[in-house]
């Protein structure tokens, strides 16, 4: 169902037509109940973002509401130089690398790790392919931070100049250059700089907007929800009988159910681990 066509069956429904300015707010707010009651897969999002060596904030995204998770993982990127066969090469700079970190550039054998460091001299586990020029990039492992509370990070670690890699993050609270938004703080400071892959819940653009031409993924695959969630807001607005305003509930929680069943349960498991999803029998 697109936005066309959920506007002419909400107003068949209710044998009403609306303006279209009041018509798109019972779309968002049907939208944003729905989305505060199942967390379907497409409320997901993945950014890749930058920690600075002596700095524990991080700004959150703009669209940003809550975190699934936060990894890190150092990289760092140097000019390096080596000979096709041989297991060395040598980099402008060796600060920030470290054993176990992939090394990936031109030249650089696939999956070539680091096995030891001398000075500028870098030994990997895999022979060079080809003559190694140009950037190398050395990437270590993810760590996943443990969410705290703030207090808990100001206390642990009083001395925002003691660093080290950080193991907690915490929401801060808003951005100083945009109180709207939201900013994340870390514990300890980070040492060096990281890669930071936040892995967050938002809102997903509204059909009403014309970005979206009108189509989205819940209007394409789960349009009962949409619908019924429209149609109670617009017998809010009508001031709807009870009975009526009954009618329009009970079905959008119907069709929630319907929807949860899928968001809350098959997208979070697979028949192969958990078995066939089962409804119990009435």
């Amino acid at each position: 169902m697109n936005y066309a066509e959920l506007v002419t069956a909400v107003q068949d429904y209710c044998e009403n037509n609306f303006p279209t300015t009041d018509m798109d707010i019972f779309i968002r707010q049907a939208e944003q109940r729905i989305y505060n009651t199942v967390q379907i897969a497409n409320l997901r999002k993945n950014v890749i973002g930058v920690l600075t060596a002596g700095n524990k904030y991080l700004q959150c995204p703009n669209d940003f509401l809550s975190a699934y998770s936060v990894a890190i993982y150092p990289s760092n990127t140097t000019t390096a130089t080596g000979s096709s066969g041989a297991t060395t090469i040598t980099v402008a700079s060796a600060t920030g690398i470290e054993v176990g970190q992939i090394a990936t550039g031109t030249g650089i054998a696939f999956n070539a790790f680091v096995t030891l460091i001398v000075g500028t001299t870098i030994t990997l586990s895999v022979a060079n392919t080809g003559a190694v020029s140009g950037s190398v990039v050395f990437e270590g492992e993810y760590l996943y931070l443990l969410d705290k509370d703030v207090n808990f990070i100001r206390e642990a670690y009083p001395n925002q100049s003691q660093v080290a890699k950080p193991k907690y993050y915490a929401i801060f609270g808003p951005q100083t250059s945009n109180p709207t938004e939201l900013t994340f703080i870390l514990g300890p400071t980070p040492d060096a700089n990281y890669y930071a892959e936040l892995n967050y819940y938002y809102y997903p653009i509204s059909i009403t907007d014309p970005a979206s031409l009108g189509v989205t993924w819940l209007g394409d695959n789960f349009d009962s929800a949409l619908l019924n969630g429209t149609l109670m807001e617009a017998a809010t607005y009508m001031k709807a009988s009870a009975e009526d305003a009954a009618l329009y509930e009970k079905r959008y929680i119907q069709s929630i159910s319907l929807l949860k069943n899928l968001g809350d349960g098959k997208q979070r498991m697979d028949a192969y681990r958990d078995g066939q999803v089962r409804v119990k029998v009435s």
